[in-house]
């Protein structure tokens, strides 16, 4: 149930002002870096803490300061601002990632002796 509701609230995210936010460039490029960040964290998180739960949060985690580093970055070059719809593509990439690496990985028990 949560993960129906979780769906349809990103569906809804996508869509700002009509337009869809995923069909510009720049914006399917956050939405794969915050993918890659987070499955390679999820990755990371799960050997290290063992814990699907402690993975996840530390997956999204990674996403969304990944999105606000690079946006804050963004601010402080001349011309560029903090884009929200930047940093909504690459949390949303995140959140796409990692719930399905959280429903089919499990932790691996440390072999000891």
């Amino acid at each position: 149930m949560a993960l129906l509701i979780l769906s349809v609230s990103m569906s809804a995210q996508f869509h700002q002002d009509g337009n869809v936010i995923l069909t510009e460039s720049d914006k399917q490029k956050h939405f794969t870096a915050g993918m890659v960040v987070s499955a390679v964290g999820y990755q990371w998180g799960l050997r290290k803490f063992e814990s699907k739960k402690k993975a996840t949060f530390f997956a999204v985690g990674l996403g969304l300061a990944a999105g606000i580093a690079k946006e804050s970055f963004d601010s402080f070059r001349p011309g560029n601002y903090f884009d929200e719809r930047d940093l909504l593509a690459t949390v949303m990439g995140s959140v796409s990632i990692t719930i399905p690496l959280n429903l089919l990985m499990k932790p691996k028990k440390k072999y000891q002796h």
